[in-house]
């Protein structure tokens, strides 16, 4: 909507309308674009205009209220985005009962008339019509007007409202303790800072959380206060940030020292084991929750042990006389308070070495002999025994007994199923060890017999082996008949059998250690002529004899025969 006269514009620019030979439209726009004119006796006429404005759209202004800091610069936005179509745009200051220019352009003479008071502070956008302000100073404060006067007959207005604000400085935490006592004391936190602000509080990265009973804020939110502190209330670092709409300012890191503990005192030994071998080396080490850390004492036997202050130590080639009750004893110089750890109990004993096995008798025969075994080691003492005979546990019966420590092994009457190697097993709570014993029952001979051919053919060659289950090995004799031979060995070779070698022969077995002798036999057959079945009976045999007789006739009466018809030649007559 127009609503400012082209007269007026005329009239400012110097054209008169309404006269015959009035200039159109354009050509009065031409003439006022191309007037050069000064700007002081153009700035009046400008802001009656302004004044005679009947319509004006919405504010050209992005806000309506902005913050400053003192000393640093302020931009009042605007949502203008060119001027072709602008008269002029003016700047105000309005701050009470005064209005004070700050600057006026008018873009079509390409004028900017700025006020000597804001000449070295103010730098204008002659696209957008934003204004920098600054540096700013207290008296700054107050509302900054803009009004437009567009070629349509126009006027935009707007207003904003500067707030200036003191500069945060100087932000840091205090404390009314330097050192806090886990549960005993209560901290109070104070924030103080320069400027104009309010207040927060971070617990490291995250704010910090009151609770508004154990943890409190003052109104003002400066000072935190903390009942029965605890070293998890603040993990820390602290920070206090002190703000106002602009900026901030961050104290320097805070860290609370809550002195606790001790606590969770633990003992750890090395080796793991209660029982621990004689000359082994043992470690204790203490550890504790404490700050400051904890002073450690080593107890033995609920006493002192001199100079064993540190978290570790050590004792080297322990004797039985380190057997004992072990334990650590945590100390806080700040909370006063004392802390053991759990009782570590601990026994040394001395390996077992050394051990074998001792026997009542050398010489043990079959049936005879009673013989005792027993089991002992040169070192240290067994809690257990146990014996094995060929790797399987020996068990007591009516002929074996076995000593109420089971140390010594007890055989009645030994038999030879009772030889074998026997094993001693000593064991206690660091170690084992065990010998072995070889046991040798004699008895026999036993089973003795005598094994080869029982017939021959003549001049064929014949072995007789005798045996016999004997501990030691039986010394051998033989007989022919009842005549003794010049043999010693269990086995007699015969490299060509005569029929005198036909007969009974007895192998004799003799254990010299058991004194007996005991005998088999058997019976040879040597033939002179052809071949013996050994599976064959005496009327076989004779009968074969019979039938090769037989055989003998039958062939030299066929070759007399023979003879007798060569001889006889018959007479020619």
């Amino acid at each position: 909507m127009q609503c400012v006269s082209w007269d007026v514009l005329a009239w400012v620019s110097g054209v008169k309308l309404g006269q015959q030979n009035e200039k159109t439209w354009e050509e009065a726009q031409t003439r006022l674009t191309s007037l050069h004119m000064d700007f002081y006796n153009f700035r009046l006429p400008l802001l009656i205009l302004a004044a005679l404005g009947c319509c004006s759209e919405g504010s050209p202004l992005l806000n309506n209220k902005t913050n400053g800091v003192i000393g640093k610069n302020v931009t009042f936005k605007t949502t203008i985005t060119s001027t072709q179509e602008f008269i002029t745009i003016t700047w105000n200051f309005d701050k009470g009962p005064v209005i004070a220019p700050i600057i006026t352009s008018v873009p079509l003479s390409n004028t900017n008339n700025i006020d000597e008071k804001y000449a070295s502070r103010i730098i204008y956008n002659k696209t957008t019509c934003e204004l920098q302000l600054g540096p700013l100073v207290e008296e700054d404060e107050g509302e900054y007007v803009l009004n437009i006067v567009t070629t349509q007959g126009q006027q935009l207005s707007g207003q904003i409202y500067l707030q200036v604000l003191e500069p945060i400085t100087d932000v840091k935490i205090s404390s009314n303790l330097p050192e806090a006592v886990e549960v005993n004391n209560t901290v109070v936190l104070s924030c103080s800072a320069k400027g104009s602000f309010t207040y927060k509080w971070l617990n490291s990265t995250v704010p910090l959380v009151v609770d508004g009973t154990r943890m409190t804020l003052n109104a003002v939110g400066n000072e935190l206060s903390i009942t029965e502190v605890r070293r998890t209330d603040l993990r820390g670092p602290i920070f206090c940030i002190a703000e106002n709409a602009l900026e901030f300012g961050r104290s320097a890191p805070f860290n609370l020292t809550v002195s606790y503990g001790p606590e969770k005192v633990v003992m750890t030994q090395t080796p793991t084991d209660s029982i621990l071998k004689k000359g082994s080396n043992l470690t204790f080490t203490c550890s504790a929750q404490s700050d400051p850390p904890a002073q450690l004492q080593w107890m033995f036997n609920g006493e002192a042990m001199p100079q064993k202050t540190t978290a570790n130590i050590t004792l080297t080639n322990v004797e039985e006389t380190n057997s004992g009750n072990y334990s650590c004893v945590a100390y806080n110089a700040k909370t006063k308070r004392y802390v053991t750890s759990q009782v570590a109990v601990v026994s040394v004993l001395e390996a077992l070495s050394g051990t074998s096995i001792s026997s009542s008798s050398s010489l043990l025969i079959a049936g005879n002999s009673t013989v005792n075994i027993t089991c002992s080691a040169a070192a240290g003492k067994p809690d257990s025994v146990e014996w094995l005979k060929e790797s399987k546990p020996v068990t007591s019966s009516d002929r074996i007994i076995l000593s109420a420590d089971k140390k010594t092994l007890t055989i009645v009457k030994v038999v030879k199923e009772d030889a074998g190697n026997y094993k001693c097993q000593l064991k206690n709570k660091v170690n084992k060890d065990e010998s072995t014993y070889v046991m040798v029952i004699n008895y026999g001979p036993e089973s003795v017999s005598v094994k080869g051919k029982t017939a021959v053919k003549f001049e064929e060659a014949a072995d007789l082996k005798c045996s016999a289950d004997s501990v030691p090995p039986s010394i051998f004799s033989w007989k022919l008949n009842t005549t003794a031979m010049n043999a010693s060995q269990a086995v007699i070779t015969i490299d060509k059998a005569r029929v005198t070698d036909s007969g009974m022969y007895t192998c004799e077995a003799f254990n010299p250690i058991t004194g007996i002798t005991k005998t088999a036999k058997l019976t040879l057959a040597v033939t002179e002529v052809g071949a013996v079945d050994e599976g064959l009976s005496g009327g076989a045999i004779a009968g074969i004899v019979i039938a090769v007789l037989v055989a003998v006739i039958i062939i030299a009466c066929i070759i007399k025969r023979k003879r007798k018809s060569s001889t006889d030649i018959t007479s020619p007559y």
